[in-house]
């Protein structure tokens, strides 16, 4: 039976939030911190900067294109170009990488160890759904897209 829409049962920004809140209470129960080192607080501010780029970018394009940002709900066209021309998940890779500016900024051990969990959950559940429904939804314009351009970068 054709899908209607993918099957996401939980929306990524709450995975990273419980995953930096998961993280954030493993640092707090077994007294963790990364070791200082100079240029953490740039190079956190530098990937935050980044990923809110690249997610407005997005954003913008998805609008433009009059589509869900919802990955719950059926996308009206597949779009390739802009940001999706770099990444098949510009969202998500910039979700991934202001997790990671936070874990940075915060010297969190624990975090950086969810944003691992984190990924592999959205990898194995969502984007997996997502794809699925876009092979079916998109036939052979899906395809060559994923042939194209990679998952993340």
């Amino acid at each position: 039976m054709p899908l209607e829409h993918p099957e996401i049962r939980m929306p990524p920004p709450l995975l990273h939030l419980g995953g930096l809140l998961v993280g954030y209470g493993l640092d707090q129960a077994l007294s963790w911190s990364l070791p200082a080192f100079t240029g953490r607080q740039g190079i956190a501010a530098t990937l935050a900067l980044i990923a809110i780029a690249v997610l407005l970018t997005a954003l913008l394009q998805l609008a433009r294109a009059r589509t869900t940002v919802m990955p719950h709900r059926a996308a009206r066209t597949l779009i390739t170009g802009g940001v999706f021309r770099l990444s098949r998940n510009p969202i998500y890779l910039a979700f991934a990488l202001l997790h990671l500016a936070c874990a940075l900024s915060l010297g969190s051990p624990g975090m950086l160890l969810m944003l691992v969990a984190v990924l592999w959950v959205m990898h194995s559940h969502v984007i997996a759904a997502e794809e699925a429904f876009h092979a079916q939804r998109f036939g052979a314009q899906w395809q060559a897209y994923r042939q194209r351009v990679r998952r993340w970068l």
